[in-house]
């Protein structure tokens, strides 16, 4: 199994792999890993060529393409000692507002992965690292937000090419449902619920918590809180509030709405069925738009919903549950797949 690994700057991709590295060890995986900007800067070291954090993306466009291209050539051999290898690197590169190339598709060729993986985090989490890293602090926040969006799309697009699978991963996500997911055969599912209209009841957000942890020994859960970026725009949109990024503007907080609402999406379409805990009967357009999204693209939707029926409701869903425990039998009994 070969797996690349994407994520920007400051994004959390370096502790995710090194947390990942720690699991690998822990259930003895043959399984190497490899940071390509530090095989870069070694290879360049060996051509009398020094490469600095600070000034590494200030050199020659080809200087760059052909280190990295032997980078890759040196881990492709080097990943044959193993059963398993991981590469950590950027798919591309946002450096004083130009786009730049950080991985070509022949460089996937020379190191042909099973599985792409792009790691995301909080918005607001990121930005604070790029605030504190010297190589980066002169990133406005809007940057940061588009070379999130490039990143993801572009590793999108280099698995689609090689006809991989391609998953967005929360840097929240447990780091043990990731390794499910690149070794494993769960099922995965996606968990909606109203999370706007439950804020005021904790014991329901509690109990659907309860029922995730219970799910994970047989399913992986892509749950969309483990991105907090709308508590941030709701944050910046009420007026009485402070927040510690002063860069930010009614622009970018319709970015991060529409990034949330994409990347929820996505969580749909990289799982196999949708989980919905609607324990209140308010209307909740969120939990309803996914509802549809899953719909459209036959995800089969399971939902826990103890009231009252809208045959709207009905037609999205194959099937409904008046209790937890019900769902939670079915789901377990089934392994999410309707007979």
């Amino acid at each position: 199994m070969k797996i690349i690994v994407t994520g920007i700057s400051n994004s959390g991709r370096k502790e995710f792999m090194a947390e990942f590295e720690n699991l690998c060890r822990e259930k003895k995986a043959d399984i190497s890993f490899f940071d390509i900007g530090n095989v870069m800067k070694q290879t360049a070291r060996e051509s009398g060529i020094n490469f600095t954090d600070l000034k590494v993306l200030d050199s020659d466009a080809t200087v760059l393409s052909l280190a990295r291209r032997t980078a890759f050539y040196k881990i492709s051999l080097e990943a044959q000692k193993t059963q398993h290898s991981m590469v950590g690197i950027h798919a591309c590169f946002r450096w004083r507002g130009v786009l730049m190339e950080g991985m070509s598709y022949r460089e996937v060729l020379e190191f042909p992965a099973d599985i792409f993986l792009n790691v995301v985090d909080n918005i607001q989490d990121v930005i604070e690292r790029f605030k504190n890293n010297p190589q980066w602090s002169w990133m406005k926040s809007d940057e940061v937000g588009v070379w999130m969006d490039e990143e993801e799309f572009l590793t999108e697009q280099l698995a689609n090419i090689s006809g991989k699978p391609f998953y967005t991963v929360a840097l929240e996500q447990p780091v043990a449902d990731v390794y499910d997911l690149v070794f494993g055969h769960k099922k995965k599912f996606y968990l909606s619920y109203p999370i706007t209209v439950l804020e005021e009841t904790s014991e329901e957000v509690e109990r659907i918590r309860g029922l995730v942890n219970r799910l994970r020994e047989n399913f992986i859960c892509f749950d969309p809180m483990y991105i907090k970026d709308m508590g941030l725009a709701r944050e910046l949109e009420r007026a009485d509030k402070e927040t510690s990024i002063t860069d930010i503007d009614s622009r970018m907080i319709d970015q991060i709405k529409t990034r949330t609402v994409d990347r929820d999406y996505q969580f749909i379409h990289q799982s196999d069925f949708v989980v919905v805990m609607y324990p209140t009967d308010k209307i909740s357009p969120g939990v309803l738009s996914e509802m549809n999204f899953a719909y459209r693209y036959n995800k089969p939707v399971y939902a826990y919903f103890p009231h009252v029926r809208s045959p709207f409701f009905e037609a999205l869903c194959e099937r409904i549950f008046t209790s937890v425990q019900e769902l939670e039998d079915f789901l377990i009994s089934s392994n999410g797949v309707e007979s």
